[in-house]
């Protein structure tokens, strides 16, 4: 099969959608019968997330959670909004739920984490963020600046109660409230050379 070509005004469903990203070279978002282009990440965004998930699984073994660690390859199927997104680092902990038994769709994420890129700030803050509140399992949000050692979470306490926890410095730790455990942004951040200063936020992401 050839590299597919997405109509911006056709209706796809959900089964064609999972047959071009089969194929496709770039990957894409399902939004609701739509299919949007992701934009590539850089080297950075790359080692962030592959420190993140092994920080993340480093704790889960210490402690001996029952939680798995999924990378960007997996999507997130968001039910109520008929979506299909790519987080960067997905953790469920207990029996992992495929969406209509596609094994490259999650469907009962507990901790979501997305690295912030310059295009996608706005997003992964805001509407990606709003998205993935309608899961049911979901219960933590990590965001992760990309320029700056800086990382944010927000917990479910309770229905429309969220914890907002920060974390800014390399000597700093994060808590993930879900799992439970602490991350150290040292370990985060350890492959990344080039990070800003914190008192330079004019462009951060």
């Amino acid at each position: 099969m050839g590299i597919p070509v997405i109509k911006e005004e056709h209706y796809y469903t959900l089964e064609e959608y999972l047959a071009i990203e089969e194929v496709a070279e770039e990957r894409h978002e399902y939004h609701n019968g739509k299919i949007i282009a992701m934009a590539g990440g850089t080297a950075n965004h790359s080692l962030i997330c592959n420190s993140l998930g092994t920080a993340i699984e480093n704790a889960l073994i210490r402690d001996n959670k029952d939680c798995a660690v999924f990378n960007s390859d997996m999507k997130v199927w968001v039910d109520k909004q008929n979506h299909g997104l790519y987080p960067d680092v997905s953790v469920i902990c207990g029996d992992i739920e495929y969406h209509k038994n596609s094994e490259s769709v999650l469907s009962n994420p507990m901790l979501l984490i997305e690295v912030l890129s310059k295009s996608t700030k706005q997003y992964d803050k805001s509407d990606k963020f709003e998205l993935y509140r309608s899961i049911p399992s979901f219960k933590e949000y990590m965001i992760v600046y990309q320029t700056v050692a800086k990382v944010q979470t927000w917990y479910k306490e309770a229905e429309d109660l969220w914890r907002i926890g920060n974390a800014e410095g390399l000597d700093q730790t994060i808590r993930l409230h879900s799992i439970p455990c602490e991350i150290a942004l040292k370990d985060i951040y350890r492959s990344v050379k080039d990070l800003k200063e914190l008192n330079a936020l004019e462009l951060i992401y």
